[in-house]
C-alpha cells in the first residue's frame, strides 16, 4: 500500500476508520513497552481476508472512497440491524436495541429459554432510557434499552422482537458472572503429565484412559485433586499427519488412540470376551512399542484400529449397543465427523486437495446419510464408535470416578488448518490467516502456529455455537479446564498469508460474550476454570479474568532471584502454581541451562548472549539453593540440584495459590523438554515417553516400583507436598 501525499494520508484515514469499525488493532503495546505498528500491507490483506463476514469486499488497490464506504456500511450495519448477541449477567439485561432518537412507536419480544420456557413483554420505546447516540444521513440515532423477562433463567436464550415493523432474533447469553471455584477450599495440589507419556506394558506405546484412570486414583489416594494433561482432542494420525495436541483436528471430538482396551459393557459375554482376546493378540506388538525411545504414533494407531473397527462391527450387529450409540450421536455431530474422517481415509491426503465431490458435502446425521454421500460404512461406523467410547470412558458416572482425582484438560486456542470444523464451516474460519504471537524476549521473529482463526463475526452470527460446544466437549468430562492462550478471548494476533510472523494484526474478539460461554459452562458443569496467560498480556486481561472467578497461571521459574539472600516472589492466591510449563524447560533441565544451549543451536541466541544467560542462571541456582538451605526445605545431605528441586517443590506447596502442580517428571529430573515451541522438524516435540513405566512408577500393577527406586523415591515427595498443602496457613 505505498500512496504519497494527500492521497496516501486519505487511505491511511480511512483503513484505520474500517480497522475500528470491524476490531482490529492497527497498534499494540511491545513485550519491550513501546508501540508497534502494524503493517499497512499486511492490514489491508487482512481486511479483505475479514471482509466478506462483515458485508463488503475490498480489492488489491482500495481507495479512499471504497475504505470509507465499508466503514460506512458496517458501522451503518451494527445499528440498523439490530444486536446479534446479548449478554445478561446473572440472569437480569436488556436488548440494547437501535432506533432513530425522535421516532416513538410500539415494541414486542418474546423470549424462547433453552428450558423451553417462553415469556413475552411490550411497551413504547419513548418510556425506555436511551444511550449511545449516533448520526447516520441526516439523522440521530440511540439505542433504547428493552428489559428482557428472564427472571434469573440460566442459558443461551432467543428472543425474537418486533419494533415498529422491524423483526429479528437475537441471542442472550444469560450466565453467572463467575466461574465455579476450585477444588479443595484454596488448597489443593496435582500432577501433569502427557497422557501419550504414561505407557505401560498393557497400553504400548503410549497410556490411555486406563492409564490416566489408574494415575487419578493414584493421586486421589495421596490428597491430590487433580491429575493434568495435554489436549486429549483428535489428531490426524494417518491422513495429513500431525501429532502436535495443539493443532488438533477436531476441537469437539476426541483423540481414540487414548480409547481403553475395554469392551463395551452393551455388548455380550461372549463378544466381550473375544475383544479381550483380540487385545492380547496385540501383546508381542505392544510390548515391542513400548520400549521405542519414542513414541510411534503410526504404529501405535495401526493395531489401536483393528481392535476399534473390531469393537465397532460387533456394535453394529448388537440392538443394545447400537441403540445406545446412536441415542448418543443423536446429540453431537458424529456422523458428519465420522464422514470427514472417512473421507480423509479414502483419499489419504489433507481435505484441500481431495477429489472433486468432497466439498460442500451435506451434513451427514446418520450412517445411511454417509454412505449415500460416498463415504465408506465400515469406516464411519468405526469413527462413530471410537468416539462413543471415548465419551462413556470418560464421563462415566459420578460413582465410578469417587476415588479419582479431578481431570485437568487442556482447551487448544483453536485448530490446525486441515481440520474437521474448518472444511465443514469454511464462512467461520478465516483461512487466508494464521493465528501466533508477536516478537517477545523469547521469539525475536514473532510466532505462526498454523491455526486458521476464527470470524469474530460470523461466530456472533450464530451466537458463538462453536465455541460452546468446544467447552461443553471438554467440561463434561473435566473438574477443571485451562484454556490456552485465555487473550484470544480479547483479541488474537493473526498474521496473513504471505507476511511473517512479525506482521500479525490484533483481531478483538466481543469478550463479555465469551466469558459468558465460559462461565455457564462453567456452572452447567461444574468445571472450574484456568486461563493460560503467559507471554504478551493486554492490561485488560488480569482484572477480567478475576472478575470472573478464571484462575491465572504462575510459573516460579521466572520468580527466582539472581543474589543470593533474596527470596523467590511469593505467587498470589487465585493462580494455578508450577515450576514450568510443557513449553519450558523441565527443573533438571533449567538448572543445567539445557534451554540456554537449545536456544542458541537454534539460531535464537549468539554464543555471547548464551554466556551472558548461563551466567546468570548460575546465579539463580546459587541463590535457590541457599534460599532451601536458610528455610531448610530439603534433607541437607541431597546433591545440589535434588535439594533445590525438593525445595522449590514444597517452597511452591507452601505457599497462598489455590492449586499447585507438579510435573510428574521433575521428580526424577528429567532433562528434555516435551515441547521446544518455534520448532517442527528440529526437535522431537510430543515424542519422548516418561522415563518410566506406569508400573515401574506403581500406578499400575506390574513390575515392582522397586524396579525404577530412583523415580519412587522422589515420587513421595508428593505425600509431602500433600501435608504441606492441608497444614499451610496460606500467608507463608
Amino acid at each position: 500500500m505505498k500512496r504519497t501525499g494527500a492521497a496516501g494520508s486519505a487511505v491511511a484515514q480511512e483503513v484505520a476508520a474500517l480497522c475500528d469499525a470491524i476490531g482490529l488493532d492497527i497498534s499494540y503495546v511491545g513485550w519491550r513497552g513501546d508501540p508497534v505498528s502494524a503493517k499497512p500491507e499486511a492490514i489491508l490483506a487482512l481486511l479483505r481476508a475479514l471482509g466478506p463476514g462483515f458485508g463488503f469486499e475490498l480489492g488489491e488497490g482500495a481507495s479512499a472512497a471504497e475504505l470509507e464506504e465499508a466503514a460506512t456500511a458496517v458501522e451503518r450495519g451494527q445499528w440498523y440491524r439490530g444486536p446479534l448477541v446479548e449478554v445478561a449477567w446473572g440472569g437480569e439485561g436488556v436488548l440494547l436495541m437501535p432506533v432513530r432518537a425522535s421516532v416513538d412507536g410500539d415494541w414486542h419480544l418474546e423470549l424462547r429459554c433453552e428450558s423451553g420456557h417462553t415469556a413475552t413483554a411490550s411497551g413504547r420505546l419513548f418510556v425506555l432510557p436511551a444511550t449511545e447516540h449516533r448520526e447516520f444521513d441526516g439523522e440521530v440515532w440511540c439505542k433504547r434499552a428493552i428489559p428482557l423477562p428472564l427472571r434469573g433463567e440460566l442459558g443461551v436464550h432467543e428472543v425474537r422482537w418486533e419494533v415498529r415493523g422491524q423483526r429479528g432474533v437475537t441471542t442472550v447469553i444469560s450466565a453467572p458472572e463467575r466461574a465455579v471455584d476450585r477444588a479443595g477450599d484454596g488448597k489443593s495440589w496435582g500432577v501433569f503429565a502427557p497422557l501419550y507419556g504414561l505407557r505401560s506394558a498393557r497400553s504400548g506405546a503410549t497410556g490411555d484412559l486406563e492409564t490416566m484412570s489408574a494415575l487419578r486414583r493414584w493421586i486421589s489416594e495421596r490428597g491430590g485433586s487433580y491429575v493434568g494433561t495435554l489436549p486429549i482432542l483428535a489428531q490426524f494420525l494417518d491422513e495429513a499427519y500431525n501429532v502436535s495436541p495443539y493443532g488438533p483436528a477436531s476441537r469437539l471430538f476426541w483423540n481414540e488412540l487414548y480409547v481403553a482396551l475395554t469392551p463395551p459393557s452393551q455388548l455380550g459375554a461372549t463378544a466381550r470376551a473375544q475383544l479381550t482376546s483380540l487385545a492380547g493378540s496385540f501383546s508381542q506388538e505392544r510390548a515391542r512399542l513400548a520400549t521405542l525411545p519414542t513414541v510411534d504414533y503410526r504404529a501405535q494407531y495401526a493395531w489401536k484400529r483393528r481392535w476399534i473397527d473390531q469393537v465397532a462391527a460387533e456394535c453394529l450387529s448388537v440392538g443394545e449397543a447400537r441403540a445406545a450409540i446412536e441415542r448418543w450421536a443423536a446429540t453431537v455431530p458424529v456422523f458428519d465427523y465420522a464422514m470427514f474422517r472417512a473421507f480423509g481415509e479414502m483419499e489419504g491426503r489433507s481435505w484441500h486437495t481431495w477429489a472433486t465431490g468432497r466439498d460442500g458435502i451435506a451434513i451427514a446425521r446418520s450412517l445411511e446419510d454417509a454412505t449415500r454421500l460416498g463415504a465408506d460404512a465400515g469406516r464411519v461406523w468405526s469413527h462413530v464408535v471410537a468416539q462413543w467410547m471415548m465419551h462413556e470412558q470418560l464421563t462415566a458416572e459420578a460413582a465410578d470416578r469417587a476415588h479419582e482425582a479431578g481431570l485437568y484438560l487442556d482447551l487448544p486456542v483453536g485448530v490446525n488448518g486441515d481440520a474437521y470444523e474448518v472444511w465443514r464451516h469454511r464462512d467461520l474460519f478465516v483461512g487466508a490467516a494464521s493465528v501466533g504471537a508477536p516478537p517477545d524476549a523469547l521469539f525475536l521473529g514473532g510466532q505462526e502456529w498454523g491455526l486458521p482463526p476464527i470470524h469474530p463475526q460470523v461466530s456472533r452470527a450464530t451466537g458463538h455455537q462453536y465455541l460452546r460446544a468446544c467447552l461443553r466437549h471438554h467440561m463434561e468430562a473435566a473438574s477443571m479446564l485451562r484454556i490456552d492462550h485465555v487473550m484470544g478471548l480479547h483479541r488474537l494476533y493473526c498474521v496473513p498469508r504471505g507476511f511473517g510472523a512479525t506482521d500479525g494484526v490484533y483481531v478483538r474478539y466481543p469478550k463479555d460474550e465469551l466469558y459468558a460461554l465460559v462461565t455457564l459452562e462453567s456452572h452447567l458443569h461444574g468445571c472450574a476454570v484456568v486461563g493460560e496467560d503467559l507471554g504478551t498480556v493486554p492490561p485488560a486481561v488480569p482484572p477480567a479474568l478475576k472478575r470472573h472467578n478464571v484462575a491465572r497461571l504462575w510459573v516460579s521459574q521466572f520468580e527466582i532471584p539472581e543474589v543470593v539472600g533474596k527470596a523467590p516472589r511469593r505467587s498470589p492466591e487465585a493462580v494455578v502454581a508450577s515450576f514450568g510449563t510443557h513449553d519450558m524447560a523441565t527443573f533438571s533441565g533449567w538448572w543445567h541451562g539445557a534451554d540456554l544451549a537449545d536456544r542458541c543451536a537454534l539460531g535464537l541466541i549468539d554464543d555471547e548472549e548464551k554466556a551472558r544467560q548461563m551466567a546468570q542462571r548460575a546465579n539463580q541456582c546459587a541463590a535457590l539453593v541457599a534460599y532451601v538451605d536458610a528455610e531448610a526445605l530439603a534433607p541437607a545431605a541431597l546433591p545440589d540440584q535434588e535439594r533445590a528441586m525438593v525445595g522449590a517443590t514444597l517452597d511452591l506447596a507452601r505457599g497462598p495459590s489455590e492449586v499447585v502442580l507438579v510435573t510428574l517428571e521433575d521428580l526424577w529430573l528429567e532433562g528434555a523438554p516435551q515441547n521446544v515451541p518455534g520448532t517442527y522438524h528440529e526437535r522431537p516435540n510430543w515424542l519422548r515417553p516418561l522415563a518410566y513405566s506406569s508400573e515401574q512408577l506403581g500406578i499400575e500393577p506390574g513390575p515392582a516400583a522397586s524396579s525404577a527406586p530412583e523415580a519412587a523415591a522422589r515420587m513421595s515427595l508428593l505425600e509431602t507436598v500433600a501435608r504441606v498443602r492441608s497444614s499451610s496457613s496460606g500467608d507463608s
